[in-house]
């Protein structure tokens, strides 16, 4: 875990529009990666490097011209087991490559990789305005890929270290209703992915419950006592 210099929290907007994932344990090679749906709707990759040494790979396709954007960010966690890793985006033909022999797997002939390696100091905490999760923001890679073909996005910890992260891809927002419907459905997963309580959404679905059925019951007695005066 990098150093971290101690700074007012302030209030951040990252996860606003990100729809999360928690997927499966990704594959440590190109050809094992684990498939995204794409890399410009915004998401968050919530995932965590088990065991030293274990590489996360994935994958998604792309068009020419496509832009290509991650940014790590570093959870802080209320018992600690975050990981600072690096990573990288690895595609066909990108406008420059930095790094690239610093990547833990075979770069294929005709690949280009740019590798953003772990900040020697994380000095910006930030809490998310919704869930109020804190997060410390790491490196952006900003890229994009001249031709079509596969992207994948590569996570490791150069020091064999262990823990948990979290990526955020992508750039477009949202637009479907979908998304916004499963908004408590989001807060209720990130917050206990991060370890923190969900006593407020239980509180507030049980004050919901209550509310709804206090209504229920005085409409069923409006209806018997209009039945009744009948």
């Amino acid at each position: 875990m990098a150093t971290k210099a101690a700074r007012p929290t302030r209030t951040a907007f990252d996860f606003a529009g990100c729809a999360p994932l928690f997927p499966p344990l990704p594959g440590g090679s190109l050809q094992s990666s684990l498939r995204l749906p794409d890399l410009h709707s915004k998401r968050l990759i919530f995932n965590r490097l088990g065991q030293p040494g274990q590489v996360h790979v994935y994958s998604a396709d792309c068009r020419a011209g496509e832009r290509l954007r991650v940014q790590l960010l570093v959870p802080m966690l209320p018992i600690g087991g975050a990981v600072t890793p690096a990573f990288a985006i690895v595609a066909q033909s990108l406008p420059y490559s930095a790094d690239a022999q610093k990547l833990p797997i075979p770069l294929p002939a005709g690949y280009s990789a740019v590798v953003a390696t772990p900040p020697t100091q994380l000095v910006a905490p930030m809490k998310d305005v919704l869930t109020r999760a804190r997060y410390y923001p790491g490196p952006v890679i900003d890229t994009r890929a001249l031709v079509g073909g596969r992207a994948y996005i590569v996570v490791w910890s150069p020091h064999h270290h262990m823990g948990k992260y979290v990526l955020q891809v992508g750039h477009r927002w949202p637009f479907h209703w979908t998304y916004w419907m499963q908004l408590p459905y989001y807060w209720w997963r990130i917050r206990g992915w991060f370890g923190l309580s969900r006593a407020a959404m239980t509180l507030a679905f049980a004050a919901v419950f209550l509310l709804v059925a206090v209504l229920l019951v005085s409409l069923t007695r409006r209806e018997r006592s209009s039945v009744e005066s009948k």
